[in-house]
């Protein structure tokens, strides 16, 4: 096995919605995701960030609680 860091964009997950939604025929089948490490990840912070001022205006309360979790992260 390669080292991560030279390996790129690749499958290392298995994620499955706890709401049902992921099975065959549902919304989310065959729906991709990205999966961040909160603890070990320096850029997670970075990512969540982001993402937290980019879905602010259609979903604020996740919007806020992004916020607030990347401002207890470790790191900058």
């Amino acid at each position: 096995m390669s080292d991560d860091k030279d390996r790129g964009l690749y499958g290392k997950f298995y994620v499955e919605r706890l709401d049902g939604k992921s099975v065959l025929g549902e919304k989310h089948d065959k729906c991709e995701y990205f999966v961040l490490d909160l603890t070990h990840d320096k850029h997670a912070k970075a990512a969540i960030r982001a993402y937290s001022i980019s879905c602010g205006n259609e979903y604020p309360r996740l919007s806020h609680d992004l916020w607030a979790k990347q401002e207890s992260m470790l790191g900058e």
